[in-house]
């Protein structure tokens, strides 16, 4: 790539209407994709190395000319040309192309105060080439990830990108002063090759919500929305990368029960990023929420040390299409136990410190508020759980796809889907922003984080314990409940010691109960 020539310059997006400009976005996004994937290759490479350089140039160019006062809306024009092997003995020169970079200043603020120096922002860009991957979403945007696994770049419509602009100095300011589990937006720029597309394609860089370090087990993509809310995916492997609502419901019939402590801050937290959203007229955005299987990692990792293949076993919901996906793997890898646990090793440590989306650190909760029997609970901080079957979680929740407004585009699909479907018209993924905040919280506080406290009372007041225990070993329970929530201690010892006494009250009943349900757990 053969530099030409820097332009700054200013942008004024006073005059832009969010609610105006979407439906032409949405029309140009099919082109612009095409577009894209046929050149995913060239555009990934010349992305790369036009962020190193607008990186390792931001002290030079874009702090000295800027103004006090236009960091939020100062922009600069890189042009240049790019040479795109043919065959070994000739080359062909494309040209023109422009990367433009939007609010160099302000990003670079914005990764200052989220943990990020300039130093590891570059290396991060400059350890590889770009990883094209498979975006699962219906938006079709494109999507690339740095080798380290720290960063996602996302194709943006173009009225995304202006909305990005124009809240950017709100975004500062929350991130800074407000707990917020909403994603973390660090770079946006803009590509274009006119001489064979006259558009451009808008480009955001985002932190990655879930730790490289941790072979996530299930990805869920949650809306609070019913119908087209399952996985289509057949093939096991891929398909627990992305699960939906329904999914959801049918793995966990119960929920996953979080320290009382944890679901307080977490609820607060997601309640305040919802509120937000719907203030701005966002509409369809998602809580992205990985799940890591605790205990299968540790029971994985004693059959790897004792060279021992993973034995079947019945399961249910989630565990058994699981087990499909990890039978094959235990085995292929018996063999290299001991390089697959190293989880502490130099390389593993600078992942883990790069790893910023850390739940418990962004709701501020204590350290200490995980399961201390495990050094990656304690290093990355996920959110503590128990599952309906008492296998503990880890839980790495974030809210990504925030810059949809509910603009002419959305209102009219909402106003198709309600007259083809007036009935259900409630349970689509679009409908309008006030009563989607209603029903994502209500669905994520109902059907998906349990708090621990009241799981308890349910538990406590149900047939199968109530009717085959004693009075006083009833009353006893509710004394033990009382002392743990009340006590300033660890809150996740709650779960785990209600995970015990769960299992010890009348066992058999409870179990010959699963089986009765299995057919609620499993997926037709």
């Amino acid at each position: 790539m053969n530099e030409l020539i820097d332009t700054l310059n200013l942008l004024n997006l006073d005059d832009w209407n969010a609610t105006e400009t979407g439906v032409l976005s949405h029309m140009k996004t099919p082109i612009q994709n095409t577009f894209f994937t046929n050149n995913s290759d060239l555009i990934g490479k010349t992305l790369r190395q036009s962020i190193i350089y607008f990186a390792e140039t931001l002290h030079t160019i874009d702090q000295s000319s800027c103004i006090f006062g236009n960091e939020f809306r100062s922009t600069r024009t890189h042009k240049c040309t790019l040479l795109r092997s043919i065959d070994e003995k000739s080359s062909e020169t494309i040209t023109p192309m422009e990367i433009t970079t939007y609010a160099p200043i302000a990003f670079d603020y914005m990764r200052t105060i989220i943990g990020i120096t300039r130093n590891d922002f570059q290396l991060s860009f400059q350890s590889g080439e770009l990883i094209n991957f498979a975006n699962t979403g219906r938006s079709g945007s494109q999507m690339y990830k740095t080798q380290d696994d720290v960063y996602i770049i996302k194709t943006l419509r173009d009225h995304e990108a202006k909305l990005l602009l124009r809240i950017l100095s709100g975004l500062y300011l929350y991130y800074f002063h407000r707990s917020s589990l909403m994603t973390r937006y660090v770079g946006l720029y803009s590509i274009s090759m006119k001489s064979i597309f006259s558009s451009d394609i808008y480009c955001v860089v985002m932190l990655n919500n879930l730790p490289s370090i941790l072979n996530i087990h299930e990805i869920y993509d949650l809306k609070g929305s019913s119908i087209g809310r399952i996985s289509s995916i057949d093939l096991p492997v891929k398909r627990l990368k992305a699960l939906k609502d329904r999914d959801f419901e049918l793995f966990y019939p119960y929920g996953i029960r979080i320290p009382h402590e944890i679901y307080g801050r977490l609820r607060l937290t997601l309640e305040s990023d919802i509120c937000e959203l719907r203030k701005m007229m966002i509409t369809d955005f998602s809580l992205i929420l990985g799940v890591y299987q605790l205990d299968e990692y540790i029971q994985k990792k004693e059959n790897n040390e004792e060279s021992s293949k993973l034995q079947p076993k019945p399961q249910l919901g989630v565990s058994a299409l699981f087990a499909l996906t990890n039978m094959g793997e235990t085995i292929v890898q018996s063999n290299k136990s001991n390089e697959t646990n190293k989880t502490l090793n130099i390389s593993n440590t600078k992942l883990i410190n790069k790893f910023i989306m850390k739940p418990l650190h962004l709701i501020t909760c204590p350290q200490e508020d995980t399961f201390n029997d495990n050094m990656m609970a304690s290093s990355l901080l996920g959110i503590p759980g128990v599952t309906h079957d008492g296998r503990r979680v880890l839980l790495y929740p974030a809210i990504i796809d925030c810059l949809q407004t509910f603009d002419n585009f959305k209102r009219m699909q909402y106003a198709i889907q309600n007259i083809r479907d007036p009935k259900r018209g409630s349970e689509y993924s679009v409908i309008h922003p006030d009563e989607y905040e209603k029903r994502l919280i209500r669905f994520l506080f109902d059907r998906v984080f349990i708090d621990s406290k009241q799981t308890l009372n349910e538990l406590l007041a149900s047939p199968i314990i109530s009717d085959n225990l004693p009075e006083n070993d009833i009353e006893k329970k509710y004394e033990i409940e009382n002392e743990y929530l009340n006590t300033q201690r660890e809150s996740f010892e709650l779960i785990q010691t209600l995970n015990i006494n769960c299992v010890e009250v009348n066992g058999e009943q409870v179990i010959q109960t699963s089986e009765k349900l299995q057919s609620l757990y499993v997926q037709p």
